[in-house]
């Protein structure tokens, strides 16, 4: 199939006053052949015509203006027989009506030019004007007529019947439902004669879902010409191509018919004849042609301002497509919401209790407004988007999902938003282009005062980063695990208010970080594939190898050294794979094992007490709650062969060997190695600020996860709650208000029942990215996406972004649930949707990680760089494709993963089942 551009012209510029392309306008010739004007001038497809100007429809009904005036006010719009009647009446004036002798000799001349003298014609009216049809607020789909297959012969009685249809009696109807003019001065029709199409295929396409709004491609399709896909009188197939990925899902029907000319009857005009036995169920479209399609349907959409388009195309015996119309989508895009949980998971994965929603609100709140105030947003302009500052995230479920409608408005603020639009899309993991029309990018004259500001921030940055440190290390010290029980409670929130006061006028710099990383990173990216393109996408990950240390990477080698201790000390390590139990905690802080290993344990809790799993979540207890899992992670450490030393001369290793093949290809002195070698510095460092930030968030959250538990004592102390831990089920703005008398009721216990039972059964997941139109709930899709189409190099292959290279062979643990145990085997490749810093304890217990979601900056790819782990990320799917047990092989450069035997007969242990999904 091919969608090759137009090469020729077909004006009829001679033909005056009848309308050639470069003079159409909505006003003159109606929004659809303006459209088809705009879409031939761009070079797309469109089969060649000409218009008959509203002006020619003015002409010729001016006599009949009395009586059709006269007609419209005799009819009774409560009663629809009455329009019917009128309208009948309207259409055998029309029928009667002389056409000027100029006019009727214009329209032959073109028609042989245009159509050519034995060729049928389209002949199609457009009502004009501002609320004509196919405009954005008025589609009028349908409400004007079409004439296919039409001689030259009978060309002037249809462009009669076209002038009439402005006032068929659904027309009417619709106009006088709309509150638009009715007399015949209101009412514009142009009429455009259009050369046929000899189609063997027609179809029409939404650029996106028009029940939803999603940007997903849908295209209905069928057998012959156009009419009877769009009229339904024959059988249609339905495609549909969701997501970024496209991913193809498809509806065929029984097609027992066509519409096609009559071979008998060439001018009588299409009707219904048999489709050969072997193309009735038979798909009208292949893959790779929907690609096609879905591809030429973003190109229509670009062209008109970013605003989905209804498109209509046939396809020729040749493949070639020809479109023929285009509109907007009715609907009210005000009212789509655009939702995802592409990157949130890493951070809020599963369930999550409505305290955590609440505070995750606050928290994205917070650090975005310091963001848009550090880069120049009004505070008058702050204030009017406050309100899709308090929504950027929404609770579906009980899982938080991105409100990327309120991402699109809030990051619209900025005046460079147009320049990085696409590359953060990329990022959120949206195709380009889903999210509300582009607006149009600044002059230069306008981007240059932002743009200043920007250039400053960035050759601040690390200074800023710097001082961000000092001030949080200053501000968290002598709140790091303190006892918050002997404060009264008010004045706990009182401290609270003060952090996140704090917080908001400091945090922003971090977002700045991600932009800097992600920025720098693409530029690097590109630089090497242009540049070195043999070496491939691992160049890159091995060059971020041997970064310099940073929190995260320090609370695991603290891990390790209480592993050495526990290696070293055969009583302690028999202690710990029995039972490593709250008991067992308190023999070692009574110092049963050894004063270095009690104050060992005892740092490592004061200094990375808040890291752990799922550690965003206020109903998931940190290390200084659960001190004996630290106990368990030293266990299982030692268990392996896990070196913090060994590891951390293997990534040095890893990335010399890499700088060694970058100075190979380019030359000891290359400007071209110099400019790479400061961008990898550069983007260390963000790499560094970016992890040192994380474990601070860790830290903020540990801190308020501290305050939350203590009212929850307190309040259970008081009768108000019968457990401390429901305090979960209840928001921020309720616990704090129940105590400074701002809450709205003091039956907290009835809330939290109610919320609980919510969140014990949340209900089906729901797909990573998925849209609504109109109230949220009502639109919620009853379960996950149809599982994706893996990218496939082969039977049993994969593919994902390679992240961290090597090559290993094993047994695939698919794991949901960290929570749960894992079979232990010599060889692990863990498989997971996403994980967070949390999942440390079991990546590094790995010989491979395998993860869905994720970038080669993700946690899951620094992690697997910093420890020597092959890993790949971004493999569509993969939980559901690669069987647990498995034998598999995995390439951690290139991306690709192999199964390479099933699991053994015997049963699988359970990861989780449907409900952790």
């Amino acid at each position: 199939m091919t969608t090759t551009r137009n090469r020729t012209r077909h004006p009829a510029g001679a033909l005056v006053p009848l309308l050639a392309e470069p003079r159409m306008t909505p006003e003159n010739s109606g929004h659809k052949f303006a459209r088809l004007a705009r879409m031939r001038e761009a070079g797309l497809t469109v089969p060649p015509f000409f218009v008959l100007s509203v002006e020619w429809h003015r002409r010729v009904t001016e006599p009949l203006r009395p009586q059709i005036d006269a007609l419209l006010r005799s009819a009774d719009f409560t009663e629809p027989d009455s329009v019917r009647a009128a309208a009948a009446r309207i259409r055998e004036l029309y029928a009667a009506v002389p056409l000027p002798e100029d006019l009727e000799q214009g329209m032959l001349t073109a028609f042989d030019k245009v159509i050519g003298p034995d060729a049928p014609a389209a002949v199609r009216a457009c009502t004009a004007g501002a609320h004509g049809e196919d405009s954005a607020q008025d589609p009028f789909a349908g409400l004007s007529d079409s004439f296919l297959q039409v001689r030259r012969a009978s060309m002037a009685d249809r462009v009669r019947a076209c002038w009439a249809s402005g006032h068929n009696a659904e027309a009417l109807l619709y106009r006088h439902a709309r509150g638009l003019p009715l007399d015949a001065d209101g009412i514009d029709v142009a009429v455009g004669i259009q050369q046929m199409v000899p189609a063997e295929r027609s179809f029409v396409m939404f650029t996106c879902d028009p029940r939803t709004g999603a940007a997903d491609t849908v295209i209905a399709a069928g057998l012959g010409l156009g009419e009877g896909v769009v009229q339904e009188k024959v059988g249609v197939d339905h495609y549909f191509l969701r997501g970024p990925e496209q991913r193809v899902e498809r509806v065929i029907a029984a097609k027992p018919e066509r519409l096609a000319p009559d071979p008998q009857r060439p001018d009588a005009g299409p009707v219904p004849q048999p489709v050969p036995p072997e193309l009735r169920d038979a798909p009208v479209l292949e893959d790779q042609q929907l690609r096609e399609l879905a591809g030429l349907g973003r190109t229509v959409q670009k062209l008109f301002g970013g605003q989905p388009q209804d498109i209509e195309g046939a396809i020729t015996a040749d493949g070639q497509v020809h479109l023929v119309q285009s509109r907007p989508v009715a609907m009210d895009l005000t009212l789509r919401r655009l939702w995802s949980h592409a990157n949130i998971t890493e951070s809020f994965p599963g369930a999550t209790t409505a305290l955590t929603y609440s505070f995750a609100q606050k928290f994205y709140r917070s650090i975005f407004y310091d963001l848009y105030r550090r880069l120049g947003v009004p505070a008058r302009t702050l204030h009017d988007n406050d309100p899709y500052l308090e929504r950027m995230i929404g609770l579906h479920r009980n899982r938080i999902h991105y409100d990327l409608d309120s991402w699109y408005r809030l990051h619209g603020q900025l005046a460079v938003f147009p320049y990085f639009r696409a590359s953060w899309e990329s990022m959120m993991g949206l195709a380009e282009g889903s999210g509300p029309a582009a607006a149009p990018r600044p002059s230069p004259a306008r981007l240059a005062r932002p743009m200043a500001g920007v250039v400053r921030l960035i050759a601040g940055h690390d200074r800023a980063m710097a001082a961000f440190e000092i001030w949080w290390e200053a501000l968290i010290a002598d709140r790091r695990g303190a006892d918050w029980s002997a404060l009264d409670p008010l004045a706990r929130i009182q401290d609270h208010r003060e952090v996140w006061r704090q917080v908001g006028n400091h945090w922003g710099v971090t977002l700045i970080n991600d932009s800097v990383l992600s920025t720098t990173a693409g530029i690097t990216g590109k630089l090497l594939e242009r540049w070195v393109p043999h070496e491939g996408p691992g160049l890159l990950s091995d060059l971020l190898c041997g970064d310099e240390s940073n929190r995260s990477s320090e609370a695991v080698m603290s891990v390790l050294g209480l592993a050495d201790s526990v290696r070293s000390d055969p009583r302690l390590s028999a202690a710990l794979r029995a039972d490593p139990d709250p008991a067992l905690w308190k023999a070692v802080r009574d110092g049963v094992y050894g004063e270095a290993f009690r104050a060992a344990a005892l740092e490592h809790l004061d200094r990375y007490g808040d890291r752990g799993l799922q550690e965003l979540k206020m109903e998931q207890p940190n290390l200084r709650q659960t001190p004996w899992v630290l106990l368990r992670m030293a266990g299982e450490y030692a268990a392996t062969n896990l070196d913090g030393p060994a590891l951390r001369a293997a990534e040095l290793q890893v990335r010399a060997a890499a700088e060694e093949r970058l100075t190979a290809a380019l030359g000891a002195r290359s400007p071209r190695l110099r400019l790479l070698r400061t961008l990898l510095a550069a983007l260390r460092r963000s790499i560094g600020h970016r992890e040192n930030s994380r474990y601070f968030r860790s830290e903020l959250f540990g801190y308020s996860k501290a305050i939350f538990a203590s009212l929850g004592e307190d309040l259970h102390a008081r009768g108000v709650l019968r457990d401390a831990v429901d305090a979960v089920h209840l928001t921020q703005d309720e616990l704090f208000g129940w105590y400074d008398g701002s809450g709205v009721s003091g039956s907290l216990q009835a809330l939290a029942d109610a919320r609980r039972a919510e969140y014990q059964r949340p209900g089906p997941d729901l797909p990573i990215g998925f849209s609504t139109l109109g109230p949220v709930r009502d639109q919620l899709p009853d379960g996950p996406a149809t599982a994706p189409q893996h990218e496939r190099h082969g039977d049993g292959e994969l593919s994902g972004l390679g992240s961290s290279r090597g090559v290993v062979r094993g047994t695939a643990r698919v794991v949901l649930d960290p929570h749960r145990p894992v079979e232990p085997c010599e060889d692990l490749i863990l498989v997971a949707r996403e994980t967070d810093p949390g999942w440390l304890f079991l990546m590094l217990g790995a010989n491979g990680l395998i993860v869905e979601r994720g970038t080669l900056l993700s946690h899951t790819a620094i992690t697997g760089r910093k420890f020597n782990i092959p890993t790949v990320v971004a493999v569509a799917g993969a939980t559901t494709a690669i069987p647990d047990g498995a034998l598999i092989e995995m390439d951690g450069s290139t991306g690709r993963i192999k199964i390479l035997a099933p699991p053994p007969p015997a049963a699988a242990p359970d990861h989780g089942g449907e409900a952790d999904r």
